[in-house]
């Protein structure tokens, strides 16, 4: 996959950095696991809404909490911030207190006091990740606020499984999620209909009838063959509550279409 050329912030905090080997020095490339790209993402919103009302990016910053939910391990934080491109500190906020408070630490250690804002590498990183870019916008109403410099979304390509009949082959993007070894005629039916339909979140019941066999009993039996022996279970295939229908998700914490279109990992270049 091509990288995506950054260049990382030039202040890094002396913890990340080893005598022999200035981090700031060294480029390299690295491959980014999904779980990144969404805090990367949910980073840079943070930082937007902060621009958009002319506050403290630290008013925005983002707990541990969320970003546990996306999976992101202590080796992800510490890489993030010994890369300049995210800083932390510990909230320290009182009651009353109009504006939030932190406390910087002495080095990277989190707890759920710990929140998390990008820095302007990492905002950089972040658009050419998600695929955004800046444009102006002006304000309306009475607050006669000047143009303002904001992030703006460009609307990615809606990301689908594919379903390869020649080849057998459940994917999405370059990611393997299941291959047929053998026949499998009810779930490759399935799959076949929703490859026709472009993938839209439901589909009827596209098995044909069998005397012997209840149809919403194999339609169950059906979608649970479909998840199971999954490579990277990245998709969940569903019953409509009917019995009549198929829907399909992609799995994972708040995950939604447009989030896992990061389910191959992004290699990228940071200097």
């Amino acid at each position: 996959m091509e990288g995506l050329e950054v260049a990382a912030a030039p202040e890094i905090s002396d913890v990340s950095r080893t005598p022999d080997r200035p981090l700031a020095a060294r480029e390299s490339f690295i491959r980014l696991a999904p779980r990144m790209r969404l805090a990367l993402q949910s980073l840079l919103e943070a930082m937007e809404y902060a621009d958009d009302l002319a506050e403290s990016i630290w008013d925005f910053a983002i707990e541990l909490a969320p970003l546990r939910r996306l999976e992101l391990t202590n080796s992800d934080l510490r890489w993030l911030i010994g890369r300049g491109l995210v800083e932390h500190a510990v909230e320290v906020t009182s009651d009353g207190d109009v504006h939030r408070s932190f406390r910087q630490p002495s080095r990277p250690f989190f707890s759920k006091k710990t929140c998390f804002v990008l820095t302007s590498a990492g905002a950089a990183l972040s658009r050419e990740i998600c695929g955004r870019r800046e444009t102006i916008i002006r304000p309306a109403g009475r607050l006669g606020m000047a143009a303002t410099r904001l992030p703006h979304v460009t609307a990615p390509e809606r990301l689908v499984p594919k379903w390869d009949r020649d080849r057998q082959e459940l994917r999405v993007g370059s990611t393997l999620i299941k291959r047929f070894k053998v026949p499998a005629s009810n779930q490759e039916a399935i799959l076949a209909a929703f490859e026709e339909e472009s993938w839209p979140p439901r589909i009827d019941d596209p098995l044909p009838p069998h005397p012997e066999q209840s149809p919403k009993r194999r339609l169950q039996e059906t979608i649970k063959s479909l998840n199971r022996n999954q490579k990277q279970p990245l998709v969940r295939f569903l019953g409509d509550g009917s019995g009549q229908g198929v829907r399909w998700e992609f799995r994972g914490p708040n995950e939604t279409p447009r989030a896992a279109e990061s389910a191959s990992s992004e290699c990228v270049c940071v200097r």
